[in-house]
């Protein structure tokens, strides 16, 4: 005969695939007819985008577009430096152990190192290690017993608090427009380099949408439209903002909201001013919607007077997530780093040569993190670059993480001041190491079940057992179809319920 339950069901991840997929990805660039000859290479900043994805098992088909600026020396009677954009798209098949087509992925591209040279004045040959961050999880539904229509049945409760995801969705953010830049910019003749970020990120939800905001922070390092070769730098935001449609929104939802810039593209628009950029962007938000629950449910059962037959398995998923921020500061001052009549104009900070180790609740973060900088002789006015390699060398301490937690780690430039003295430099770096941890629980689903007699033949009804190594009360208790609390009542003067013995021995009466 069927056993009657009451059941509650929560959607949890079932497993998360955290991997970092190298690929070497080769260009050549011919400097357009339009382009002074390339006398020399100064610097190339080279941006990944990945606008698609094709899942396959254990195989991702990444499909993108790759940005490169490119700041070189020519032989020019008002300029000696250029810059040249490009772009170009790629294609990528990369290796991923464990990613399945059901799961939801996400790939961020970033870029390691860059190899280049300059084989002949109208060619450029660039090589480029492009990092891919692949994130994957697959969810589940967990069906849970509360409770059973039959008070014969002794059950083993478990309290646990889950993250019962509700709703998630991929929205596309996009924009094609016109934007003024800041009044203290200059008139500019060339784009040299730049750099963005998402910045400022909010959300407010209402009724079945929730609206999403921030903004897409533009550097630019520019070659001014005058007599003589200057080299500016200006920074400006751009606003962006969506409604997403998603339904079951109430008091106690709660969101977990990841942007990802998939393409971003900056040209002048002189048909209007000097001044006047023309955008272009796609961001991409994944939202997933989630509500804390603190869930009592079944996690063994068996009967005294009947014999219960099911099917069960283990699964083991994450029933809570939780992200721990912590920064790095490294100062370091550098003595006699820049040649004479120099001035920096720019600088950026690469951690993509830092790696991180996890040991148990602490983090171990070593590596180099590359400096370039961008400097401009004040006679000359030639434009020149160098990298400095910082060490950093830290370990993180994760307070209240249980070591049967699942611990995956990012980092990322969380900003970077450099302030010169003459031949001098002092670097003030902040590196931001986000802790994701997965508290993981193996859950016992309980299906398909049927009551049958119970056959007592092997069972004496009156028992001497002597504790072996892994036995609890509920264990011994479900072997002789007795309870634990008549396990306790026998044996009140020698048995403590939360702790028994190896080598002890309990008295069972049925």
């Amino acid at each position: 005969m069927n056993i009657n339950t009451e059941r509650k069901t929560v959607c949890l991840n079932k497993c998360s695939v955290n991997q970092y997929i190298s690929s070497w990805i080769e260009q050549d660039i011919i400097v357009p007819d339009t382009k002074p000859d390339a006398m020399k290479i100064v610097y190339i900043n080279v941006t990944p985008y990945v606008s698609d994805i094709e899942v396959q098992s254990n195989k991702i088909k990444v499909i993108g577009k790759i940005n490169y600026f490119i700041i070189y020396k020519v032989n020019d009677e008002k300029f000696n430096t250029r810059g040249l954009f490009v772009t170009y798209p790629y294609t990528e098949v990369l290796d991923a152990n464990g990613i399945e087509k059901d799961m939801d992925i996400s790939v961020v591209p970033c870029s390691k190192n860059v190899i280049f040279s300059l084989p002949n004045e109208r060619k450029i040959a660039v090589k480029t290690e492009v990092l891919f961050k692949v994130k994957a999880k697959c969810k589940t539904d967990i069906n849970l017993i509360n409770s059973f229509n039959d008070e014969s049945i002794e059950c083993k409760m478990c309290e646990t608090s889950f993250n019962n995801i509700i709703n998630q969705t991929k929205s596309i953010i996009a924009s094609k427009e016109d934007i003024m830049l800041p009044k203290e910019a200059e008139d500019f003749f060339e784009i040299l380099d730049i750099d963005v970020n998402i910045i400022n990120t909010e959300f407010k939800d209402s009724y079945n949408k929730i609206m999403v905001k921030g903004e897409i922070q533009v550097k630019m390092l520019y070659l001014c439209d005058l007599d003589n070769e200057q080299v500016k730098k200006v920074s400006f935001n751009i606003p962006f903002s969506s409604m997403i449609e998603m339904e079951n929104i109430n008091e106690k939802s709660k969101f977990d909201i990841q942007y990802t810039i998939q393409d971003f593209n900056l040209k002048p628009n002189t048909d209007i001013s000097n001044k006047t950029m023309n955008v272009d962007y796609k961001i991409e938000a994944d939202v997933t919607m989630f509500e804390e629950e603190n869930v009592t449910f079944v996690d063994d059962f068996y009967s005294q007077t009947k014999e219960l037959l099911y099917n069960d398995s283990r699964v083991d998923v994450v029933n809570k997530s939780i992200i721990i921020d912590k920064n790095i500061g490294v100062v370091e001052t550098i003595t006699n780093i820049l040649p004479n009549n120099t001035n920096v104009i720019d600088y950026n900070l690469d951690i993509n040569s830092i790696n991180t180790t996890v040991n148990g609740n602490g983090v171990h973060v070593e590596g180099n993190a590359k400096v370039t900088i961008l400097v401009q002789n004040t006679e000359t006015q030639e434009i020149d670059s160098k990298t400095i390699e910082v060490l950093v060398n830290e370990d993180i301490l994760l307070d209240n993480v249980s070591s049967d937690a699942k611990i995956s780690v990012e980092i990322s430039n969380n900003g970077i001041n450099l302030t010169q003295n003459e031949n001098d430099i002092q670097l003030d770096m902040n590196i931001l190491v986000k802790n994701y941890i997965e508290n993981v629980s193996s859950i016992n689903l309980i299906n398909d079940i049927n009551d049958d007699k119970l056959d007592l033949s092997n069972i004496d009804s009156m028992n001497i057992y002597i504790v072996k190594p892994g036995d609890t009360l509920w264990n011994i208790a479900k072997k002789y179809k007795t309870s634990v609390d008549k396990l306790l009542a026998t044996n009140e003067d020698i048995l403590d319920k939360d702790n028994i013995n190896i080598g002890q021995k309990i008295l069972i009466i049925r």
